[in-house]
């Protein structure tokens, strides 16, 4: 089987550091991508946290993990944890509980076969939660700072509970014996005792030895600034330390059977996770014999994860864990209501992978603007915000902006060419459509087809053929569209839609 070792980016303090400077948390992958290398957030065995540096020209983003295993058990005065408040859903085949005392965050999974817990609840940073970010860096809310070593995380409401252990609020709950239901309050996790301005709300339902998981995220805050993209977690995910083994497919002939990967990490580097596409759309942790648990994110692709710590323990309270997290990187707008969904299974590695696979979409992607952005971000520009009300409407600023699809798989000969439907104001200017190879993920002139857009203000479909390029190849993972190659303050374009296309030429 193919192996990937991590890499780290950026040096930081070792565990015994209870100072540690705070740095801003970049805004998610630009530049490199590769199995085995590049940046990624999860907090670790200790309560780690994710940092980065973002540099503009030409943007790189560097992946740095804080490991604090003292600074969180020296800062004193703590509440005590509650007891459990724990609902369950269980169809004889898969079990799985909520505790109602820490925001419904999942904290028990086991089966028929394997009744113990899968699920590490060493701390409040870990279970299966809902964890999203956004700016401003720091985060202060009144007299209210961060703690020194989770300053740089910025806006990181979570599902569970604070660094301080204060838990999330559950608000409202049901349990129909077909469905689970939770809405909390989260917490800000660098805060002490700072509720979200947001709330979580959790579906779960069962279907054999498949957990099927809606989420939302409904943001209420006061401060309306358009901050940066960043990598969201749906959900971070983690587990007992015995499910020792990531496996996945990434290699560039998903669906046929082709070997899959164990992905690799080396724990005790600054940053201890694994940052690799997962081109079936899914990942599992498994023990020696290829029992684990499975995670699939349909319209995905990115994922981190990994091992932290040598031991390989069944206790869901050990210090050693593994992690794994789909991630897509997103505006995240103050007003925003993201939802996503996300599917579980329990079992071994072979079915996981045949279950996955019928489950996953084959055709190429195709975005529509009606509602959301569809995972897909701006950058250097801004836009009308959420809800978008049947176009994406970009307005640009001082420098040429740039629109970045999500990470997603498809084969370029199934999708030659793509349309869009654009309507532009302004100067008449050439446009450029980017990709990204597997084999080659950066976004580059190299990879790309330049277009005309007609400033008249009327929506046109541009049916470009991109297989006209002898770099359109193989397997692509991304688009991303440049509309000016030189800064156009206030001129705007809006997009309806961006379809891959099986027909060629016309």
């Amino acid at each position: 089987m193919k192996q990937h070792a991590n890499d780290s980016l950026l040096s930081a303090p070792r565990p015994d550091r209870t100072s540690l400077p705070a740095m801003e948390w970049a805004d998610g992958p630009t530049k490199s991508f590769d199995a085995g290398s590049g940046p990624g957030i999860g907090r670790g065995a200790s309560r780690s946290k994710r940092y980065g540096l973002r540099r503009e020209l030409p943007r790189l983003f560097h992946g740095c993990l804080i490991w604090i295993a003292l600074a969180c058990h020296s800062l004193g005065g703590q509440p005590p944890l509650p007891e459990p408040r724990m609902t369950f859903l269980d169809n004889g085949e898969v079990r799985i509980g909520m505790d109602l005392a820490l925001g419904g965050a999942v904290t028990h999974i086991s089966s028929k076969d394997h009744p113990g817990n899968l699920i590490n609840s060493a701390d409040l940073g870990r279970q299966i939660q809902m964890s999203h970010y956004s700016g401003p860096w720091p985060f202060v809310v009144g007299d209210s700072k961060p703690n020194p070593a989770w300053a740089g995380l910025g806006w990181n409401p979570i599902q569970t509970g604070d660094c301080y252990m204060n838990p999330s609020k559950v608000v409202e709950h049901r349990n129909t014996g077909l469905e689970l239901y939770v809405k909390c309050i989260p917490m800000q996790w660098p805060l002490d005792n700072v509720p979200g301005d947001c709330t979580f709300e959790t579906w779960t339902s069962l279907d054999g030895p498949v957990i099927h998981m809606r989420y939302r995220c409904t943001n209420q805050r006061a401060d309306q600034t358009r901050y940066r993209p960043c990598p969201q977690e749906l959900p971070a995910v983690y587990t007992i330390s015995r499910l020792w083994r990531l496996m996945s497919y990434t290699g560039n002939k998903p669906f046929t059977g082709d070997a899959l990967t164990h992905v690799t990490n080396d724990w005790r580097k600054p940053w201890p996770w694994t940052r690799f596409v997962a081109t079936e759309r899914w990942a599992a942790l498994v023990d020696d014999t290829g029992w684990g648990l499975g995670v699939f994110k349909d319209d995905g692709g990115e994922f981190h994860g990994g091992i932290h710590g040598d031991a390989r323990s069944d206790d869901p309270k050990h210090g050693s864990t593994a992690y794994v997290a789909p991630i897509h990187v997103e505006n995240f707008d103050h007003n925003i209501v993201y939802e996503h969904r996300t599917d579980f299974m329990i079992g071994q590695l072979a079915d996981i992978r045949r279950h996955f696979n019928g489950a996953a979409t084959k055709t190429a992607p195709a975005w529509h603007f009606v509602s959301d952005r569809q995972h897909w971000v701006v950058r250097d520009a801004t836009d009308q915000g959420f809800p978008l009300k049947g176009e994406w409407r970009i307005k640009f600023g001082a420098r040429p902006p740039r629109l970045e699809s999500p990470t997603q798989s498809w084969r370029a000969e199934s999708a030659p060419a793509v349309d869009l439907e654009i309507a532009s104001t302004g100067q008449a200017t050439a446009a450029r459509i980017l990709w990204r190879r597997l084999d080659d993920p950066q976004f580059d002139v190299r990879k790309s087809l330049p277009f005309e857009l007609k400033p008249d203000g009327r929506f046109h479909t541009y049916h470009l053929d991109l297989a006209s390029s002898p770099e359109y190849r193989g397997l692509m993972i991304g688009l991303a569209i440049e509309p000016v190659s030189v800064p156009r303050p206030d001129e705007e374009i809006a997009i309806k839609s961006i379809v891959m296309s099986a027909v060629q030429g016309r």
